[in-house]
C-alpha cells in the first residue's frame, strides 16, 4: 500500500466520525514518461509530472462501499485546461484540470464509487500534462441546490412558468426520460409518439419518453425555402405541439445554418463546412453589434425566422426548452470558433432579440457548454435557466456520469437546474441516485437508421425496461397533464431576471463595399525554434486586458497536426535604455491544420527573466511579435484583425503599411508576407469578380449541370444528414452543359453540391 495520511475530524451534526485519507503521487505507480519531481510547495517535497503517462494509486482503503469524493491536488502550468480520466476499476470519467497559478497547486474534485476494502484509483491520460501532488479520499456529501423560484424571462407565459416549476419540483427527486428525433420522412403529422425515434424507445422499454427533442436545423440556411426543408421544420413544430398536448415536454435544439450557408460545421470538423464568421458583425475591436453589417443582418433575419416558430407555439399555449448555440466552446460549430466573450455576445443577441424585440416568452433557456471548463463562456446567469452537458459513453456503459455532474455543481453554482442534454446509452437510475448525479433529464440522440443513428439501441431493452418502470424516472404516462398541473412552491431563492443589455451600434464608417484584407504569411520548414514576425508600430494600449487575432491555418506537415501561436510585446527603451521582452502569460493558442479560430491573449502581465510576474508596460510599447511554432510545418497562415478589448486596433491588415515583417532570426523560415482578400487573391487593389453560378436540374435518372467557367469541378451527393453518399464527378470541365447518371442512387432525397474553380452551387434533389 502506498504512503498515506489519515486526518480525523469530529463534532459533525450527525455525531458520526468523518475521515480524509491522502495518498502521495510519488508513492503511486507511474507509467510512460511520468516522472517524480521535487518542490517545496508539494507535500513531502515531491510530486509527479504526469506528462503523457498515467498514475495509479493502489491500496485506497475504505470501510464501506459507496460514493466518495476524490480530491486531486494538482498543478497545471502547461497552458489551457487539460482533460484527463479519473476512475476506479473499469469505470472512469472526464475531469477538467484548469490552469493554475504559476508554481501553485490547486484542488479539483470528482466522485467515485468505491468498494469496501482496497481499491485502485487511476488518473489516465487523455490530454495528460498535469502535475499531481496527492489525492485525498473522503465521504461524499451531495451539493445542496437552492434553485431560482422563477425563470429568467420576466414576462414568461403561464405555460413556461408551469414547465419551469415542474422542472424545479422534480430536480433531485426524479429524472425525466427523453429522446431526440432525427429523420422526419416517415412521420405523419398529428401524434409525436408515432415518430420512429419515439417508437424506438417504446419498443425497447414499453413506455413513451416524457421529453421529445426536435431540431430547427432546416429552418434557416440556403435551402430553408425548399419544400423538403420546410416540411421537416413543419413536422418538428408539430411534434412540439403534439407532445405538449399529451402532457410532455418539447426540447428544441438549433443546428444553426446561418444566412445562405448550407452547413453548421467548421472546416476540419466535417467534410462539408461553413466559413461563416459571426464576428464580422461586430464593430471592429468590440463585441458591440454593427447593425449595418451584412453579417449582423443575416443573424438578425435568422433569429427573427426562428422567433416566428416559437411565437406560433406560444399562441397555442405551448412552452419548450430551448438549447441554442449548443456545445459551446467545442471547435466544431461556427458559433464556437472565437472567444468566450464573443460567443457570449452572440448568445445574448439571440436571447434579447427573441425576448425583448420579438416577444418570445414561452421558453426555458438552456446554456450548454462543452464541459465545465467552458463555463467561463457563460452569457450571464440572467440569460439561462438550465445548465446542461452532452456526454456519449460507449454502448451499454450506463454510468451516472457523476464526475461531470459534480464538476458542474462545483463550478456552475447550485441555483441552476443541471441536465444531460445529449447522450448515447442512458445512465442507469440506480447509478444516478446512488451517485447523487440526479440529472433533470436525459435525452439519447436519435435512432433513425437512415440518418446513421442507432443511439437508442446503445441501451439494451432490459435496461430500458428496468429504468422506464422505475418510479424515479418520469415517462409520458407519469406526467400530470399541463391542464391539470398545479404549481407548487419548491424553491424560495429569488434570482434576478433578464433585462435588455445588448450593445447595438451602427458603425457608419464601415461601408458595405469596403474590402476586408488579411495578412497571409507563408512558412517553410519550421524547426523547434518556430518563426517570429513583428510590427514596429503599436498604439498606447493602456486600459486593455486582452488582445485577440483571427487566424486560419492553411498549412500542414507539423508533427502534431496544427500550430501554436504566441504573442509578445517589446517595451520601448529609447528614453531609459530599458528594452524588455514582455510575452503574454497566455503563452500560446492551438489551431489545427485546416481550421480557423480567434486567439485571445492576456496582456495584463508577463514573466520576467526570474519567472516573476510583472505588469505589462502598455503605454510604452515599441513592437508586437506573433510567434508560430510547429516542427515540420509548411504553408500559409492567415491573420486578421489584431485588436485589443478596449477597441484599440493594432493592425486590421487592410493595407500594406499594416503588414508585419520577418524577425531577423526567422528569415529562413518565412517565404513571404502579403495582403490577400477573402478569396485568397494577393492583389490588394484589384476587385474580385463575383463567382460564377452553376445551374443544376434533375430529369428522370439524370442530373444536368451547366457551367459558365472552365476549371476543376467536383459533383458530390450528400444525404439529408450531411453524410457524403456519392461522388458523381471530379476533374476538369470546360464551360458547357453536362449530364450525370443517377441510375445507381437509391430512391430518396439528397443534396447535390457542385464546387470548383469559380463555381459553387447546391440543390436538394429527389431521386424517384
Amino acid at each position: 500500500m502506498g504512503y498515506f495520511r489519515i486526518l480525523i475530524a469530529a463534532g459533525l451534526v450527525s455525531a458520526a466520525t468523518s475521515f480524509a485519507a491522502q495518498y502521495e503521487a510519488e508513492s503511486a505507480t507511474i507509467t510512460e514518461d511520468a516522472t517524480i519531481a521535487t518542490s517545496t510547495d508539494a507535500s513531502g517535497g515531491k510530486y509527479v509530472q504526469m506528462r503523457t503517462g498515467n498514475i495509479s494509486f493502489a491500496g485506497v482503503t475504505v470501510d464501506k462501499a459507496g460514493q466518495y469524493t476524490v480530491v486531486i491536488h494538482y498543478m497545471n502550468n502547461y497552458d489551457d485546461s487539460k482533460i484527463n480520466l479519473v476512475g476506479v476499476g473499469e469505470t472512469s470519467s472526464q475531469v477538467t484540470f484548469e490552469e493554475t497559478e504559476k508554481g501553485k497547486f490547486a484542488d479539483v474534485e470528482t466522485v467515485l464509487a468505491l468498494t469496501a476494502g482496497e481499491n485502485t484509483i487511476s488518473i489516465t491520460k487523455s490530454w495528460g500534462w498535469i502535475d499531481v501532488d496527492y489525492i485525498e479520499v473522503k465521504p461524499y456529501e451531495a451539493k445542496k441546490f437552492d434553485l431560482c423560484n422563477a425563470p429568467v424571462t420576466a414576462k414568461a407565459t403561464p405555460s413556461a412558468i408551469k414547465l419551469y416549476n415542474f422542472l424545479v419540483n422534480n430536480f433531485g427527486k426524479k429524472t425525466i426520460s427523453g429522446v431526440m428525433t432525427g429523420n422526419m420522412d416517415a412521420y405523419t403529422i398529428g401524434d409525436a409518439t408515432q415518430h420512429e425515434d419515439v417508437q424506438a424507445v417504446f419498443k425497447a422499454g414499453g413506455k413513451y419518453p416524457a421529453l421529445v427533442g426536435v431540431d430547427l436545423m432546416n429552418a434557416t440556411g440556403a435551402n430553408k425555402d425548399d419544400s423538403w426543408f420546410q416540411e421537416y421544420t413543419e413536422k418538428a413544430v408539430d411534434i412540439a405541439k403534439s407532445i405538449w398536448k399529451k402532457g410532455g415536454i418539447p426540447a428544441v435544439t438549433w443546428h444553426w445554418r446561418p444566412g445562405d450557408e448550407v452547413e453548421f460545421y467548421v472546416k476540419g470538423a466535417h467534410e462539408t463546412y461553413t466559413e461563416f464568421d459571426f464576428t464580422e458583425g461586430f464593430v471592429k475591436g468590440t463585441t458591440n453589434w454593427d447593425t449595418l453589417s451584412t453579417v449582423y443582418k443575416a443573424l438578425a433575419a435568422d433569429i427573427d425566422r426562428v422567433s416566428e416558430i416559437f411565437l406560433e407555439l406560444q399562441k397555442e399555449g405551448v412552452a419548450a426548452i430551448f438549447r441554442p448555440l449548443h456545445e459551446s466552446g467545442g471547435n466544431w460549430f461556427w458559433w464556437s470558433t472565437h472567444t468566450g466573450k464573443q460567443f457570449a455576445a452572440l448568445y445574448q443577441l439571440v436571447y434579447e432579440r427573441m425576448v425583448f424585440k420579438n416577444g418570445v416568452n414561452n421558453l426555458i433557456w438552456d446554456f450548454n457548454p462543452q464541459n465545465a471548463s467552458k463555463l467561463s463562456w457563460t452569457p450571464g446567469e440572467t440569460y439561462y435557466d438550465v445548465l446542461s452537458v452532452d456526454i456519449y459513453n460507449d454502448a451499454n456503459d450506463h454510468q451516472s456520469n457523476s464526475a461531470a455532474f459534480v464538476d458542474f455543481a462545483n463550478k456552475g453554482g447550485t441555483n441552476k437546474i443541471i441536465s444531460l442534454s445529449e447522450n448515447g446509452p442512458i445512465p442507469d437510475v440506480d447509478n444516478m441516485y446512488n451517485d447523487g448525479a440526479t440529472w433533470s433529464w436525459w435525452m439519447p440522440w436519435y435512432e433513425s437508421p437512415s440518418w446513421n443513428g442507432g443511439f437508442v439501441s446503445q441501451t439494451a431493452a432490459s435496461v430500458w425496461q428496468k429504468n422506464l418502470a422505475d418510479d424515479r424516472i418520469i415517462t409520458l404516462d407519469k406526467m400530470p397533464g399541463w391542464d391539470n398541473y398545479t404549481e407548487a412552491a419548491a424553491s424560495t431563492k429569488v434570482c434576478p431576471t433578464s433585462t435588455e443589455n445588448g450593445k447595438f451600434d451602427a458603425d457608419t464608417s464601415k461601408k458595405e463595399d469596403a474590402k476586408n484584407m488579411m495578412m497571409a504569411v507563408t512558412y517553410t520548414a519550421l524547426n523547434d525554434s518556430g518563426a517570429n514576425i513583428e510590427l514596429q508600430k503599436v498604439p498606447n494600449l493602456t486600459g486593455a486586458q486582452t488582445v485577440s487575432v483571427k487566424i486560419t491555418n492553411n498549412g500542414s506537415g507539423g508533427a502534431d497536426g496544427g500550430i501554436w501561436v504566441g504573442l509578445a510585446f517589446v517595451r520601448d527603451g529609447m528614453k531609459d535604455s530599458l528594452w524588455t521582452w514582455e510575452m503574454s502569460t497566455t503563452k500560446s493558442c492551438w489551431i489545427n491544420d485546416g481550421a480557423s479560430s480567434t486567439c485571445e491573449f492576456d496582456i495584463t502581465k508577463y514573466e520576467d527573466a526570474a519567472g516573476t510576474e510583472q505588469p505589462m508596460d502598455l503605454d510604452k510599447l515599441f513592437s508586437v511579435t506573433l510567434m508560430v511554432a510547429a516542427v515540420g510545418f509548411e504553408g500559409t497562415v492567415i491573420f486578421d484583425e489584431l485588436v485589443a478589448d478596449n477597441g484599440k486596433v493594432i493592425s486590421a491588415f487592410d493595407k500594406k503599411t499594416e503588414l508585419f515583417t520577418v524577425a531577423n532570426q526567422s528569415k529562413g523560415h518565412v517565404a513571404k508576407i502579403e495582403l490577400v482578400d477573402e478569396n485568397g487573391n494577393s492583389d490588394a487593389i484589384r476587385p474580385v469578380a463575383a463567382a460564377a453560378t452553376g445551374k443544376i436540374s434533375v430529369v428522370g435518372k439524370s442530373l444536368s449541370l451547366t457551367t459558365v467557367k472552365a476549371g476543376l469541378v467536383s459533383v458530390d451527393v450528400f444525404g439529408m444528414n450531411g453524410k457524403r453518399v456519392a461522388t458523381l464527378y471530379k476533374g476538369n470541365l470546360t464551360a458547357g452543359s453536362y449530364a450525370f447518371s443517377l441510375a445507381d442512387m437509391p430512391k430518396g432525397r439528397y443534396i447535390v453540391r457542385v464546387k470548383g474553380s469559380g463555381l459553387t452551387a447546391t440543390k436538394p434533389i429527389l431521386v424517384k
